[in-house]
């Protein structure tokens, strides 16, 4: 009986803590927020075609406000935008009205930062800097928190709260994944100049 005590103890308290563990996310390693980055081929393209690429799905992006920067570095082009998202994801609630399950949609803005470095024949995107814009209902201001304090910070205080997060954490890498997606699609497509300069 005493041996039993601690295993059963062990069982429950071992498998609440496992089902709470936080999503692994790729982390930059000198800033410590979640950041996806890779080196793209591009095949025979120039480092103008790219860039005008480039361009193109920055201003289709980047709010009327905040336009895409361009800069140069080193015989590299850069582009620089902010972007942001609606990002939605739904849970199931613990308590059932007449058996039924019950169910809660959050809708939130997913803001980001994505740098695009350019040259011949391939570029190197960044995206980071992912904030999580809770809207109010009343002004005076939306809810703005880091997506690290919200995906790995984090920890539920009950079973709704354990739902919760792995929906929301569920969602952003759905949503990370697309927009990397979208990225890559743009950027093997050909622009014209009045698309790059819009």
């Amino acid at each position: 009986m005493k041996i039993l005590l601690p295993v059963v103890f062990l069982c429950c308290v071992a498998r609440p803590a496992r089902a709470q563990a936080p999503a692994a996310f790729p982390l930059d390693k000198a800033t410590r927020r979640i950041s996806y980055a890779a080196v793209v081929p591009v095949a025979g393209a120039s480092q103008a075609d790219l860039q005008a690429r480039a361009q193109a799905w920055a201003n289709g992006i980047a709010p009327a406000d905040q336009p895409p920067l361009v800069a140069s570095e080193q015989g590299t082009e850069v582009v620089t935008a902010s972007g942001a998202q609606p990002f939605v994801y739904t849970y199931d609630l613990t308590q059932t009205i007449g058996g039924y399950p019950r169910h809660r949609t959050t809708k939130l803005v997913l803001h980001y930062t994505a740098k695009l470095s350019l040259r011949e024949g391939r570029y190197r995107y960044v995206v980071t800097d992912f904030i999580m814009e809770y809207p109010l209902a009343k002004p005076p201001s939306p809810a703005r928190l880091p997506a690290e304090a919200v995906l790995i910070e984090a920890r539920p205080l009950n079973e709704d709260g354990s739902s919760s997060l792995t929906a929301e954490r569920k969602a952003f890498a759905e949503a990370a994944a697309k927009l990397q997606a979208q990225l890559k699609e743009k950027m093997n497509m050909t622009v014209n100049a009045s698309e790059a300069k819009q």
